[in-house]
């Protein structure tokens, strides 16, 4: 009965204290002072930006060499399901995209929206009679992680919709080497 007592009790307090997850208020929202302006650096402009599901990286490419590799988040069901197929199945897709704006988002801190879907989504989610969803982005994180201090607890979950997440340090350097046209590789 005591082990019982204290294994429920050991649980309850993992449960209780998140298993490691970050304090911070949820909630929030990045303000215009938060979004000050990058300007973009053409010794690191970006031939193309790769994503491999399978590693959670982003690699930034620049005169044909890989110049920085990231760390990323990725939708929450993209490990179990596969690629994304519809709207709200929480999966990133796998496909070649364009970046197609760059903007500050009161959520996520800078988003930089790609080109999904493309032809081959629109094509896939039309064979099956779906939605394909839209408005996939490099996003940074939510306003309780605006300092950084949960970024390692960030980095090691998926948990975006579909997009790519970074730490906004990190998004801050890709902004600054990505332009409006960019290629975006996603692969499994």
């Amino acid at each position: 009965m005591s082990k019982i007592v204290i294994g429920l009790t050991a649980a309850l307090a993992l449960w209780l204290g998140g298993c490691g997850a970050p304090t911070g208020k949820p909630g929030g929202r990045y303000s215009a002072k938060d979004c000050k302006p990058i300007p973009f650096r053409p010794d690191r402009a970006a031939d193309k930006v790769v994503i491999k599901q399978r590693e959670h990286k982003v690699y930034v490419y620049h005169n044909g060499k890989v110049i920085k590799v990231f760390r990323s988040s990725l939708g929450k069901n993209t490990m179990s399901r596969g690629p994304k197929v519809q709207q709200g199945d929480f999966c990133t897709p796998v496909g070649h995209y364009r970046i197609v704006d760059k903007r500050c988002h009161a959520l996520k801190y800078r988003a930089m929206t790609i080109s999904y879907p493309n032809t081959e989504d629109l094509a896939r989610a039309k064979k099956l009679g779906v939605k394909p969803g839209d408005y996939i982005t490099f996003h940074g994180q939510p306003y309780w992680n605006r300092d950084g201090h949960g970024d390692e607890y960030t980095l090691k979950h998926d948990w975006t919709n579909g997009c790519i997440a970074l730490t906004n340090k990190d998004l801050d350097w890709l902004w600054s080497a990505v332009k409006v046209g960019t290629p975006i590789i996603i692969e499994r």
